[in-house]
């Protein structure tokens, strides 16, 4: 009964919710954004499991310890990977445990230069161009000066790239506007995390995101678990009213 129930639920709006009551059940005060997270990551590496072959090339965007970064390797074994981490020492701590990988201690942009960047040491993974200071008011922030690149500007045109992993805290339109010819060129499938509250912080707002990705770059947009069940992409009046999902895939239309 226990299998079956998991199966009915899986890759459903209500699976964050059933996950979050049977930890707690189980005594484990875990976040609900982060049981939202854990399936999320899952249902992104299953997409890799199905598109990626063991030659393709992948980016991370937002490395933090390399978590995406391992499957890659697992899933393209053979591909050139290219990871993009400006917190130092997590920078340092990829650069030794993935030597085959191409990594960069940029934070990518739609410009080149330098700019502040601002460390959560007790929560690293919301860390980022922002001071953020609507959450987490309470939490210290150190902040540095990191150099900043576009995606074109590093990326070789000759590189295939077949899957972008976008991960950072509100960054996402910046990262996207200075990587367009890398995305027109590919058409990636792209897992991004995506929130308008955060991205409006840089000026760039939802309607924004789907006019770069779909009109331009000529993906769709898709939920992840819409994907996955092979349901139809998001319209833009869809995408644009997505309340509670961070997590989307841009893909090529068809795929």
């Amino acid at each position: 009964m226990k299998s079956i129930v998991k199966a009915m639920i899986k890759d459903k709006q209500v699976e964050p919710y059933a996950r979050w009551l049977v930890k707690r059940s189980r005594g484990i005060r875990m976040p609900f954004d982060l049981v939202k997270d854990e399936i999320y990551d899952r249902q992104a590496f299953e997409v890799m499991n199905r598109v990626l072959t063991p030659e393709s090339c992948c980016i991370d965007i937002g490395c933090h310890q390399g978590q995406f970064l391992t499957e890659y390797m697992r899933y393209a074994p053979k591909g050139t990977h290219f990871a993009f981490e400006p917190i130092p020492h997590l920078y340092e701590q990829l650069c030794e445990n993935f030597d085959s990988a191409r990594v960069f201690n940029y934070a990518l942009s739609d410009k080149s230069g330098e700019t502040s960047f601002y460390i959560l040491p007790d929560k690293p993974a919301l860390s980022g161009l922002n001071r953020r200071e609507t959450i987490k008011q309470e939490l210290p922030r150190q902040e540095i000066t990191v150099p900043i690149e576009r995606l074109d500007a590093v990326i070789p045109q000759g590189t295939k790239i077949d899957y972008i992993k976008i991960d950072v805290e509100g960054a996402e339109g910046l990262v996207i506007a200075g990587g367009l010819d890398t995305i027109r060129r590919n058409r990636p499938f792209i897992v991004l995390e995506h929130g308008e509250a955060s991205s409006l912080m840089f000026g760039i707002s939802s309607e924004d995101i789907y006019d770069m990705l779909v009109t331009q770059c000529g993906l769709c947009l898709s939920l992840l678990p819409d994907w996955l069940a092979q349901r139809r992409a998001l319209t833009k009046r869809e995408f644009l009213s997505q309340r509670g999902c961070w997590y989307f895939l841009a893909h090529p239309a068809g795929a």
